[in-house]
């Protein structure tokens, strides 16, 4: 599980559906939940988490998403095994790994100083605590 700091930055509600962005350095963060603690407040230094499944990335990408989680990070690690490839990406100082099948590293030919973007779900983040 991947797990990085963040501070936040807005809340909106809608019924029950709540809408969260944060700020991570100079990126923007987006999460989106059904539930949320009532304690957290603009301002916020909170701990976000998203396992390493959750995460999907482009490399060369070009054109438009749905996912507004998109963050520019360097490739520093590749470890290839049978069936998996564990991918290891760095922005800022913040490191995430990436689970991906083995057939997509090597179709994407995956090396270590690779620029990708790492595409995240709403609704993949998670908050801690």
């Amino acid at each position: 599980m991947n797990q990085f700091e963040a501070t936040l930055t807005q809340i909106e509600n809608v019924e029950m559906l709540h809408a969260l962005t944060f700020a991570m350095g100079t990126q923007t963060i987006h999460l989106v939940s059904l539930e949320l603690n009532s304690r957290l407040k603009v301002g916020d230094l909170v701990t976000l988490s998203v396992n390493s499944t959750d995460i999907a990335l482009a490399k060369n990408f070009s054109g438009l998403l749905s996912y507004t989680n998109q963050f520019n990070m360097t490739v520093t690690k590749v470890n290839n095994g049978k069936l998996l490839s564990s991918i290891v990406l760095e922005m800022n100082g913040v490191n995430l790994e990436v689970i991906i099948t083995l057939k997509a590293s090597l179709e994407m030919n995956l090396e270590v100083g690779d620029e990708v973007v790492a595409l995240i779900r709403e609704t993949a983040i998670s908050i801690l605590g």
